[in-house]
């Protein structure tokens, strides 16, 4: 008698059982008729319940009903459908891993891995509306979990560095520094792309790291063969920190490496004329003019170079005692303002409603006495 209550109590329990299992399945069904509230509500009861909360296939319907209903709202807008839970493709993910740790005998193993191309697919579309929207450190989040699923011991896949760069640009526009900077180095390593390094340069400066910032530079000069970007940042830095002599010998390298780009030796130039090397500065500004002709600003810094000499040599003649060499040192000063003329002139051609242009052809067509020209330049000074 006692056995025989023994057997009916146990097949009591195993359809007790048995029915909260049942609902769990259930669940999958309502998840294929998109009725996903019904589906919530009874998923929620069975994570609870002491009966299936240790099931695996319990967290395997939780994780599909977020992710479905996910994908379903998510085109349309659905917040209804994209909310059933806060983070709701977080969830998704949660669930599928605490499935794959109950599921002891490895039997959904398969079921989860085609799901989880999905998911990583999904988060990635979330970062992208996260980060149209600017909400950055929220695109940071999906974006890793994108990146977190593609190593994934149930996925064969190889890291999406588009993704990687994603996650990264993500990171520094939410100035989450060091995120980052841990992206932006291997991609950096990689050569991913100039852009990279000037990120990554930024990153560390923002960061306070200021010597990594200037060895990235440093680097990326040598690894990307003195690309634009690259040598104009790293010769800004140089510049800005007084050593402008080793800026010139990169823009130097740079020229050799590159003879066709014309910013090399203009910036060159630039760095000559902030020196006071005016000479040297024309020499480097006319073989840029030669390589690009149709650039208005080479031929604006030409004419100042030219200006500023003559108005050295009259600083110089005052103080000279002979009436002879006084009078030679102004011709002299005359020829270059003259000079500048020429230059501005050609500066004016390409861009008549410069103003910088404008305002310097107005002094010097007052201090040659081109009384005509510098009435006209005077009628265009706003």
């Amino acid at each position: 008698m006692k056995r025989m209550l023994f057997i009916a109590a146990l097949m009591g329990m195993t359809m007790i059982i048995s029915g909260q299992k049942s609902r769990v399945l259930s669940v999958f069904q309502l998840i294929e008729s998109e009725k996903y509230d019904e589906a919530k509500e009874a998923i929620d009861l069975a994570v609870w319940n002491d009966k299936t909360s240790r099931w695996h296939r319990t967290y395997y319907a939780k994780g599909l009903l977020c992710q479905k209903a996910f994908e379903a709202g998510f085109e349309k807008g659905d917040i209804k459908k994209t909310n059933l839970y806060p983070d709701q493709l977080v969830v998704a993910y949660d669930a599928y891993e605490k499935a794959l740790q109950l599921d002891s005998r490895n039997r959904i193993a398969s079921a989860i891995a085609v799901q989880y191309y999905a998911l990583a697919n999904d988060f990635q579309n979330l970062g992208e509306k996260y980060y149209l929207k600017k909400d950055y450190s929220k695109a940071v989040e999906a974006f890793e979990h994108a990146l977190l699923l593609s190593k994934s011991p149930l996925l064969s896949v190889v890291t999406d560095t588009n993704l990687v760069y994603n996650t990264a640009m993500a990171a520094y526009e939410a100035r989450q520094w060091d995120i980052a900077i841990s992206y932006l180095i291997g991609l950096n390593d990689d050569a991913y792309s100039p852009n990279t390094a000037l990120l990554l340069y930024s990153a560390h400066v923002n960061n306070g790291d200021s010597l990594l910032a200037e060895q990235v530079l440093f680097d990326a000069e040598e690894r990307y063969k003195s690309e634009e970007t690259i040598v104009l940042q790293l010769v800004d830095l140089l510049v800005g920190t007084g050593r402008a002599e080793q800026a010139v010998a990169i823009l130097d390298t740079a020229s050799s490496r590159r003879p066709e780009n014309y910013y090399f030796p203009w910036t060159r130039g630039l760095v000559f004329q902030q020196l006071k090397l005016y000479d040297q500065a024309i020499v480097s500004l006319s073989q840029a003019s030669t390589l690009a002709p149709g650039e208005v600003r080479i031929y604006y810094n030409l004419g100042i170079c030219y200006y500023n000499i003559g108005v050295s040599i009259n600083e110089s003649a005052r103080q000279i005692k002979s009436n002879l060499e006084y009078k030679s040192a102004r011709r002299e000063a005359m020829e270059q303002f003259r000079e500048a003329v020429k230059w501005l002139e050609k500066a004016f051609e390409l861009d008549p409603a410069d103003q910088q242009t404008i305002s310097k052809l107005n002094q010097l067509y007052y201090r040659l006495q081109m009384t005509e020209k510098q009435k006209t330049m005077e009628l265009l000074i706003q």
